[in-house]
């Protein structure tokens, strides 16, 4: 039962913060932090160095604070999503199992009453 939490709010947070990574630091910002890194470090620093390249390059997304006004490029944020492939079974198996199952095992506090099943399985 744990394991089906842990799995989908993990890929939530994935999801989450690539977001606000893309939001809240800008491109150009997080190219130079690698670069920095990479130099700093050598380039055989990590043996995940390419994918997290991969993940925070440039996507076209711009957000001015200022004004409050974002530049969001077509296909936005699924294209920003794959540079990183999950199984899309696992996606799907995820989904059907909060839908149908009580990952979060509350079906107990709502009397197990037909009634509250959606809501037993919304929270």
């Amino acid at each position: 039962m744990d394991g089906k939490k842990l799995i989908v709010e993990t890929l939530y947070h994935y999801g989450v913060m690539l977001l606000l990574l893309d939001r809240l630091i800008p491109s150009i910002a997080r190219e130079r932090i690698i670069t920095c890194y990479i130099r700093y470090m050598g380039g055989s620093a990590s043996v995940n160095t390419s994918y997290v390249v991969a993940l925070c390059k440039q996507t076209g997304y711009s957000y001015n604070m200022a004004t409050k006004t974002a530049i969001i490029p077509d296909r936005y944020p699924a294209q920003y999503f794959s540079r990183f492939k999950i199984d899309r079974n696992l996606v799907e198996s995820l989904i059907n199992s909060m839908k149908d199952d009580d990952i979060y095992d509350m079906l107990p506090v709502y009397a197990n009453q037909p009634v509250f099943r959606s809501i037993a399985l919304s929270t």
